[in-house]
């Protein structure tokens, strides 16, 4: 089996929208809708093969914390990432409006040249 080609991938948005949970069930398959803040950051791996090849890609995940206080700390997490999620709560407007009026603009000021190229929905 090849070597694992690492894949930076960082959750970004607002506190409480579910970016922890995300990981969660991807990493470990498991759910907890008790869950407490974010702290700054946290970081977990996910190896996976390409099906079809020997190819293998670890995943690098950071979870970034939403809260206001920690906004400028995220820009040390998504700056050489080569991808981003933005997360919103669908039961929660300005959890998107936040997305559309800050997360993407700082995404595409701050982040890594390829971030820029995204296509956003």
């Amino acid at each position: 089996m090849a070597n694992a080609l690492p894949c930076k991938v960082v959750l970004i948005g607002e506190s409480g929208v579910g970016k922890t949970s995300i990981i969660s069930r991807y990493i470990s398959n498991t759910f907890s809708s008790a869950l407490n803040p974010t702290p700054g950051a946290n970081f977990t791996t996910r190896t996976v093969s390409i099906e079809g090849s020997n190819q293998l890609i670890k995943f690098e995940v950071w979870d970034t914390a939403g809260q206001e206080k920690y906004r400028a700390l995220a820009k040390v997490f998504y700056k050489n990432s080569q991808v981003c999620i933005l997360v919103y709560d669908i039961t929660r407007k300005e959890s998107f409006n936040e997305l559309k009026n800050y997360w993407i603009n700082e995404i595409k000021l701050n982040g890594s040249p390829n971030l820029g190229k995204l296509y956003f929905y």
